[in-house]
């Protein structure tokens, strides 16, 4: 099963972490597992290259790391919220029809 803790600032989202392999089905062939990849490094993509987002960010197999700088400006910090919610919001849709295979938790962590 691949977890994903999506962290979280009061109301904002600032960073989540991936990690497992979802069990779906065979590497190559795991919907389940290519749909949390596409997401995540999508919004990853986003923060870099669109919002030019302050973050640190590791992936290895298995495991994937985001967390958003502390000192984003305003502006960036709402378009990060953006792209973060828009990955959540697929990531959601994926948990509830593969519920034995993603697990979403919320997390709290201090600015």
């Amino acid at each position: 099963m691949t977890v994903i803790t999506v962290l979280y600032n009061g109301d904002n989202i600032v960073g989540f972490v991936a990690k497992g392999h979802s069990g779906y089905a065979e590497h190559g062939e795991d919907i389940v597992c290519a749909a949390v990849s596409a997401l995540t490094q999508t919004a990853y993509l986003g923060l870099e290259k669109l919002v030019k987002a302050e973050m640190e960010f590791h992936i290895k197999d298995g495991e994937l790391r985001l967390m958003l700088s502390k000192g984003l400006d305003a502006e960036k910090r709402e378009k990060a919220e953006l792209i973060l919610g828009t990955m959540l919001l697929g990531l959601r849709s994926v948990e509830e029809n593969y519920s034995d295979h993603l697990k979403l938790i919320k997390r709290e962590v201090k600015a």
